[in-house]
């Protein structure tokens, strides 16, 4: 009885010590993953394409907005994520040009 008692315990120490890992991994804050209260000013949708909703606007919109954001700078933004939107303005403006060029 004594060794099924040992091994019983050994069994259950094992699991907790695996588990703490796998437990933690799923507690750390991914910053794609924030919600937008821990983000106040940025907008999530822009970078990893989340919680957009239904944004029908014009070109010309999408590019003030997009410049209102890189405006924000990094007090809202990190680094990467201000490439990002730099990358999405750039893509917006190559789309105008050729809106008015003709697809060409």
């Amino acid at each position: 009885m004594r060794r099924l008692i040992n091994k019983l315990a050994l069994t259950a120490a094992t699991l907790l010590i695996i588990s703490v890992p796998v437990l933690a991994d799923d507690l750390s804050v991914v910053p794609e993953r924030e919600p937008a209260a821990m983000n106040p000013g940025k907008d999530v949708c822009l970078i990893v394409a989340m919680n957009c909703g239904d944004r029908a606007e014009s070109i010309q919109n999408r590019i003030e907005f997009i410049q209102g954001e890189i405006n924000k700078g990094s007090t809202v933004y990190t680094n990467e994520e201000l490439r990002i939107l730099q990358r999405k303005l750039d893509a917006e403006k190559r789309d105008l040009n050729e809106a008015y060029e003709g697809g060409a």
